[in-house]
């Protein structure tokens, strides 16, 4: 039962760290995570609009395939 106390604690002390190294960085340079977090939104806006693109297709494609 050793084990899973460790594991929990390298867990803790890992998100910790990483949490720690966002902010670091946001302090350092606040545009790295703004810039990430932009094309994130340009990627999901580009899926979006694939997304209504293939519906809308879908609804006018009046071709039979049978």
């Amino acid at each position: 039962m050793k084990s899973q106390g460790k594991q929990g604690g390298w867990y803790t002390g890992l998100l910790m760290i990483s949490i720690i190294m966002v902010v670091v960085l946001f302090v350092s340079a606040p545009w790295i995570p703004l810039a990430l977090l932009a094309a994130l939104a340009v990627v999901g806006v580009i899926q979006g609009i694939s997304w209504l693109f293939d519906n809308w297709k879908h609804r006018h494609d009046h071709t039979h395939a049978h």
